[in-house]
């Protein structure tokens, strides 16, 4: 197989437009096309409807570049490791991550990782929380720190707990529960919510939505959001309520928005490193250790 038709693949299908691939990849409209349509000859089959515009991919497209994009991930993380190893004598650790929340619980471990393993680089990866599981599942990282909710029926995965905590009902200062100190469960369900989608944030959503039934409520989700940033702007803007892990930092919107402790409610969650049982890079023992010394 040709990785760089794979790569012209993948930027084809995120710049939508031939022309602008090409540019990006220094090479002529010509050869981006004749390298599409190699793969297509390839796999006997049509990637890419060229009477929409901007192009689009077909279905056996879309289902190309989801495990091209993997692919690619593989073939840089494998690279990445040589050169590392052949260039500093260095061995690589790759870890993703999701939200900054991942990055608060892992900080803690890492000055003393490095000074008793100078010779492991850390490579730092954000990914969309749905795919943590996966990317971990199929070796393109070695570590994930992320939510225990994208573990949970992962037999292969194991996992050890950096923080246990509660999620908090967010509110705009704008809303009627904001000056409560903390709040019931009847309280919180009698206003609608916003939630990150599930595109997004893979099975927290369908846990959270478990987790209030568990309270004994039907959620009123009126709106989803692509990324925490358009959570707290409607959150603020149209006043609903989210939630939010009780170790977030609201940063600058302290004054805009507050987190509201939930009376006897099931949002808890822990953020949990994950790994591969089978993983046999020895740079991932040595981490988990420092760890594991540190509790």
């Amino acid at each position: 197989m040709n990785l760089k038709r794979i790569k012209y693949f993948i930027d084809l299908v995120e710049c939508r437009n031939f022309t602008e691939t090409a540019k990006k990849n220094f090479v002529s409209q010509t050869t981006i096309s004749q390298q599409i349509a190699a793969l297509e000859n390839k796999f006997n089959i049509q990637l890419i409807d060229r009477k929409q515009i901007p192009i689009e991919p077909t279905k056996a497209g879309w289902l190309f570049y989801a495990e091209s994009v993997v692919l690619w991930k593989q073939y840089n993380h494998m690279k990445t490791s040589m050169e590392n190893f052949q260039k500093y004598n260095t061995q690589l650790l790759s870890i993703e991550y999701a939200a900054i929340t991942d990055i608060h619980s892992l900080l803690k471990f890492i000055p003393s990782f490095k000074e008793n393993h100078p010779k492991i680089k850390l490579e730092l990866n954000k990914v969309l929380l749905k795919d943590i599981a996966e990317y971990l599942q199929k070796g393109i990282y070695d570590v994930a720190v992320a939510f225990d909710s994208e573990f949970k029926g992962k037999e292969e995965i194991l996992t050890h707990t950096l923080y246990s905590g509660r999620y908090y009902a967010a509110v705009s200062k704008q809303h009627p529960l904001f000056c409560f100190e903390s709040i019931s469960k009847d309280e919180l369900y009698k206003y609608p919510l916003v939630m990150l989608n599930p595109m997004v944030i893979g099975d927290s959503y369908y846990l959270m939505i478990q987790h209030a039934m568990e309270d004994g409520y039907q959620p009123n989700i009126l709106r989803t959001a692509d990324d925490v940033e358009t959570e707290l702007f409607y959150i603020i803007t149209e006043n609903l309520i989210g939630f939010f892990p009780d170790n977030y930092d609201l940063a600058d919107l302290k004054e805009e928005v507050r987190f509201i402790p939930i009376h006897d409610s099931h949002h808890t969650f822990k953020i949990e490193i994950g790994y591969l049982k089978n993983n046999s890079n020895p740079a991932l023992y040595s981490f988990l250790q420092q760890i594991q010394n540190s509790f």
